[in-house]
């Protein structure tokens, strides 16, 4: 893994997400969008904290090919499969028990084996229940936004 961090505020993060709900067009999909935008700041800040916690640069995403998600009152539990810059493809998979993804939110980052284009997971993992869905554009929209945003000087 490239071992720099983005070295991004948790706030862009949710200034990007609050900026595309500004602008939304009706049917715009949030359960992913937030998702996405919390998992990504969570991934950042730990690996901010532990260098290489992750096998994951936030900016070496160049798209979410497919995700699923269950979001039930507070509790978000969803995995994304991301291609990086270098033609690799990862597992990002995240819980949060609480609207504020506090200190028992965790997230996870595995390989995509070469040969497939979901993650090997157990039979009855919760992307089974929920489903996978694809082409949700707006996650695109949302990197593109975010790459667009100048990191913060140390």
């Amino acid at each position: 893994m490239d071992q720099r961090v983005s070295e991004r505020s948790p706030m862009q993060y949710r200034n990007v997400l609050l900026e595309m709900c500004r602008d939304a067009l009706p049917g715009l999909n949030m359960l992913y969008l937030s998702g996405l935008a919390e998992t990504l700041a969570l991934i950042d800040r730990e690996n901010a904290q532990e260098p290489g916690s992750h096998d994951l640069n936030v900016r070496a995403i160049v798209r979410v090919l497919r995700a699923w998600g269950d979001f039930e009152g507070d509790t978000w539990a969803g995995g994304f499969v991301m291609e990086l810059l270098d033609g690799r493809r990862v597992y990002v998979e995240s819980y949060a028990d609480g609207p504020d993804w506090g200190s028992d939110s965790c997230a996870s980052v595995v390989a995509v084996p070469i040969d497939s284009t979901l993650p090997q997971l157990p039979r009855n993992h919760g992307s089974a229940l929920c489903g996978w869905v694809e082409d949700l554009t707006e996650l695109g929209d949302y990197l593109r936004r975010l790459a667009s945003r100048p990191l913060l000087q140390g």
